[in-house]
């Protein structure tokens, strides 16, 4: 019974991504928990790895998210920024908002631009 409730959450959070020219797109939907920081963690590896200008997680439809879902988003924003990669999370659902902001972490859902070394401005 256990393993049908894990696979249960582990299918709790749908990840979509895609890339462009612009950056990578990131869509995340369901329930995001630490069964999820995984594979969200593998998307954002993958998407770093292709030195997009953007990463951009649409939360618009994470109808939950807890604190190592908050944190794997804060570890995503912090490895962007190292590899001077833009990062935002967009329309942030009701829940994402919250627990960010009873978390005092509000900043996590303001952009951060790309700070790329010795790239021309555009």
């Amino acid at each position: 019974m256990s393993e049908n409730a894990e696979a249960f959450r582990a299918e709790s959070l749908q990840i979509e991504a895609s890339q462009d020219r612009t950056g990578a797109t990131i869509n995340l939907k369901g329930e995001f928990d630490m069964t999820g920081t995984e594979r969200v963690w593998s998307f954002l590896s993958e998407a770093l790895a292709a030195a997009p200008r953007r990463i951009t997680v649409d939360a618009s439809a994470l109808e939950f998210i807890d604190s190592s879902g908050l944190m794997a988003l804060i570890g995503a924003r912090d490895a962007a920024v190292e590899a001077g990669v833009g990062f935002h999370v967009r329309d942030p659902s009701p829940a994402v908002r919250r627990l960010a902001e009873l978390s005092g972490l509000e900043e996590l859902l303001r952009p951060v631009d790309s700070i790329r070394r010795g790239q021309s401005g555009c």
